[in-house]
């Protein structure tokens, strides 16, 4: 378990990572809504450049549905990082688990893709030297995404036990020994 993530406390590394989710998230969205507006334009631009072989409404439809799954892939990342920035701030532990769950989902498939890179390009035959030049920034940045998931992680499991060192103090109030009584004052009769 980590103490420190980047030379931070995990909660303030808790809330920086959260607003900079929420930042590239709505850049994100910015930037896809854009191409999504001008989807037309930039689809007579391909079909009209030659760059492409399929037709107009194949290049349209495509650009389209791309734009509409990695638009609901954004604001997925969008209401996580806030779920972070909230779960950290409030110090609850299941308001990370959004976060957690949906950076280990990306972190699976960033590894089989690179897994998948590697095993195409050593199958084509390319050279080993061009071939550990283009993986060694990708498995820095792998590593890099693995030691913050580590430190998120830690994070949540601080939260979760002074949760659970909390909850015998909140539980074990005087009102709730008296049935039908609730979290009253005692009453006293008079001697």
């Amino acid at each position: 378990m980590l103490t420190r993530l980047c030379c931070m406390r995990l909660n303030t590394a808790g809330v920086v990572l959260g607003w900079l989710g929420v930042v590239g998230s709505l850049l994100g969205v910015i930037l896809v809504s854009t191409i999504l507006g001008y989807a037309d334009v930039i689809a007579q631009g391909m079909v009209g450049n030659k760059t492409t072989v399929q037709s107009y409404d194949e290049v349209h439809s495509a650009i389209v549905i791309g734009c509409s799954v990695y638009l609901g892939i954004i604001l997925l990342n969008l209401l996580s990082s806030a779920l972070l920035i909230l779960g950290t701030m409030k110090e609850r532990h299941l308001m990370l688990l959004p976060w957690l769950i949906n950076s280990a989902v990306g972190l699976f498939l960033s590894i089989v893709s690179n897994i998948i890179v590697l095993g195409a390009s050593i199958s084509a035959g390319t050279d080993f030297g061009r071939v550990l030049a283009a993986m060694i920034p990708t498995a820095l940045i792998l590593a890099l995404q693995i030691y913050i998931y580590m430190g998120i992680y830690s994070l949540f499991k601080q939260i979760q036990q002074t949760r659970e060192q909390q909850r015998p103090l909140m539980s074990d109030t005087q009102g709730m020994a008296v049935p039908n009584q609730g979290n009253t004052y005692p009453s006293y009769t008079k001697i």
